[in-house]
This record gives structure tokens, sequence and C-alpha cells, in this order.
């Protein structure tokens, strides 16, 4: 299993390592990144589908593509692997654009507590992409405005973001 740098409530690691699971259970604070694929001329966003196989919110709607950063690992490495493992997309670094980091208490709904980093990446739907079905089970263009009022709705069509995700989208 992967092991994770837990962090206290601000973004300063630990420095311990732990499991995922471990991390999950008690609710330990740890880094993830979030890559929003955005197509600026539609003002639409990419979602894919979450596999009925993942342990946190199946078959929701949910950011393009995301993951949790593991020890040893680079944020921007993180972002770009799971790119490639979620969508088949390969991006170098210098195409995704960081946008702001974020403590989301998610635990209570049923995720994890994570300090996530989110990017943006240009896409539109003449995208190349390659599905991993194990952790994503489809994809869909939907407008930004209709994401953000689905979110700040709470429908459980989609995977919870806080309001301060919402607020710094």
């Amino acid at each position: 299993p992967a092991n994770f740098d837990p962090y206290s409530s601000t973004p300063i690691s630990t420095a311990s390592f732990t499991t995922r699971d471990v991390c999950h259970k008690q609710g330990l604070w740890h880094c993830s990144v979030h890559i929003w694929i955005v197509d600026t001329a539609s003002s639409s966003i990419l979602l894919q589908k979450r596999s009925m196989k993942k342990d946190t919110f199946p078959g929701r709607w949910d950011i393009s593509s995301a993951g949790h950063v593991e020890k040893g690992k680079s944020i921007l490495e993180t972002a770009q692997c799971e790119l490639a493992e979620e969508l088949g997309i390969t991006a170098n670094a210098g195409e995704l654009q960081y946008a702001f980091t974020i403590p989301a208490e998610q635990t209570p709904l049923g995720g994890c507590n994570a300090f996530e980093h989110v990017y943006f990446l240009h896409g539109n739907s003449e995208t190349k992409m390659s599905l991993g079905m194990e952790e994503v089970s489809g994809v869909s263009w939907v407008s930004a405005s209709k994401l953000l009022a689905a979110l700040q709705n709470g429908d459980d069509n989609y995977a919870p973001r806080t309001k301060q995700y919402c607020e710094a989208m």
C-alpha cells in the first residue's frame, strides 16, 4: 500500500509516514492534487465519473483528475501521474497552471482531510483520452456555472467540495 506523509493542521509535514488507510481512518491531514481540465472557449470543465470500485464517492461526478501525494513524490509529479493513470493524458509541468491550495476537511462528508493543490489544464472536446477504468467509469464536459451550482447546492450526483473550495474556484 502507498505511504502518505501526514501533516499537522497546517501544510507542514510531520515527517512521519503512514498508510492511506490509517490517514483516512484517523482523519490525518495529508496532501492531494486536483487537476481541472477546462475549455475556456466554451466555459466548460471535463468531469470524470468515479468508478463504483472507489472507496470514496463511488459513481459520482468529480474533478477531471485527482490523487493523493505519496511519500517521495512531488505535487507536480503526482499531477502528471494521475492524468496519465486516469485519463491517458500526458502533460508537461509547464502546461499545468497552479490555481490555489486549500485545506479541505472532508472526513465528515465521507472523504478525507487534505491540503488540496489545485491546477488547471487547457483542453477541449478534441482532447484524446484513454480512461483508466479501475478509477474512472466515464467523462463528460459540463458548463462551469452548472458545476459550481451543483457543488454549492450539495447535489449528490457530484463528489462534494467544501464551501471554501467553491469560493476559490
